[in-house]
C-alpha cells in the first residue's frame, strides 16, 4: 500500500491492497482485506468493513442533494459498507443527507449503478448495471435490480423479489415475484428458499397483493391468510419497512 499523504483521522487495518490512485478523505475508516483500485474517491464519514473488492472508478459517499435543500450545502451524514462486498468500475455511492447509506454484506454491485443517498441496501443483493436507486429506498435481503431499472425513492424492495430488466418500480416492490412491465410475472424461483415451497402459495399471494393495492389498513391482512410461518415472516418484516402504503 501506498498513499502520498494521509488525511486527518484515517484508520486504516491490515492487509488491505490500496492502489496509489485512490483519492481518500478525511473521517475514514477501512477494515482488513479489502482491495481498492484506482480511481476510487473515498469521501468524508466513509466506514468500510472487511474482504470487500472496489474496483476502478468507484464514487463512494459523494455529498447527496434533495431539491429543497440549497444545493450548495455539503452534507455528509455518513456512508457505512460492511463485509465481501464486490463492486465493479464506475459506481457512485452517494452520503446520507438524512441517515446513513448502508450497504451491508456480500453484495454485488455491478457497473455504473447510481445509489440514491440514504439508500438502505441490506445483504445478499445484486444490482445489475447502470440501476438507479432513489433516495431513502430500501433493497431487502436477497433481493434483485436488472440491468438498467430504477426504484423510485422512498420504496421498498421486498425480500427474494426482482425489478426486471429495463423496468421501473415507482412503489415498493412486494417479497417473492420478479416484478416486469407493472406486474408481477412470476414466483422467483432462483432466490426463494426451496423450504419456503413457495410455488404451493402462488395464489395465497397474489391474493395478499391485490388486498394491499385496493386497501389502506395491513394490519390484520397476513393473520387471515393460510401462508407459512416462515412466508409470513418475510411479508411482515416487508409491511414494517413499508413508508409509501402502495405495492
Amino acid at each position: 500500500m501506498k498513499l502520498l499523504k494521509f488525511p486527518k483521522k484515517l484508520i486504516i487495518g491490515k492487509n488491505n491492497y490500496i492502489e496509489s490512485g485512490v483519492k481518500i478523505h478525511e473521517n475514514v475508516i477501512i477494515g482488513n482485506n479489502n482491495k481498492i483500485y484506482n480511481g476510487t474517491v473515498i469521501y468524508p464519514n466513509t466506514k468500510i468493513g472487511n474482504n470487500n473488492v472496489i474496483l476502478n472508478n468507484n464514487i463512494l459517499g459523494e455529498h447527496g442533494v434533495e431539491a429543497k435543500y440549497d444545493f450548495n450545502d455539503k452534507v455528509f451524514k455518513g456512508l457505512e459498507i460492511g463485509n465481501n462486498n464486490y463492486f465493479h468500475i464506475n459506481n457512485i455511492i452517494f452520503n446520507g443527507f438524512h441517515r446513513k447509506t448502508l450497504i451491508g454484506n456480500n453484495n454485488k454491485i455491478l457497473a455504473e449503478c447510481h445509489i440514491g443517498h440514504d439508500t438502505h441496501i441490506n445483504n445478499g443483493i445484486v444490482l445489475y448495471p447502470r440501476v438507479i436507486t432513489g433516495g431513502h429506498s430500501t433493497l431487502l435481503d436477497k433481493s434483485t435490480i436488472g440491468m438498467q431499472s430504477s426504484i423510485q425513492q422512498n420504496s421498498v424492495l421486498g425480500h427474494f423479489s426482482m425489478i426486471g430488466m429495463g423496468n421501473i418500480a415507482s412503489h415498493n416492490v412486494f417479497p417473492f415475484y420478479i416484478y416486469f412491465n407493472q406486474n408481477y410475472l412470476r414466483i422467483n424461483k432462483m432466490k426463494v428458499p426451496e423450504k419456503l415451497n413457495i410455488m404451493e402459495y402462488d395464489n395465497d399471494l397474489r391474493n395478499l397483493i391485490k388486498d394491499l393495492k385496493e386497501n389502506k389498513c395491513y394490519s390484520k391482512f397476513v393473520e387471515k391468510s393460510n401462508l407459512h410461518k416462515d412466508i409470513k415472516f418475510y411479508i411482515e418484516d416487508f409491511l414494517n419497512y413499508i413508508t409509501i402504503k402502495k405495492v
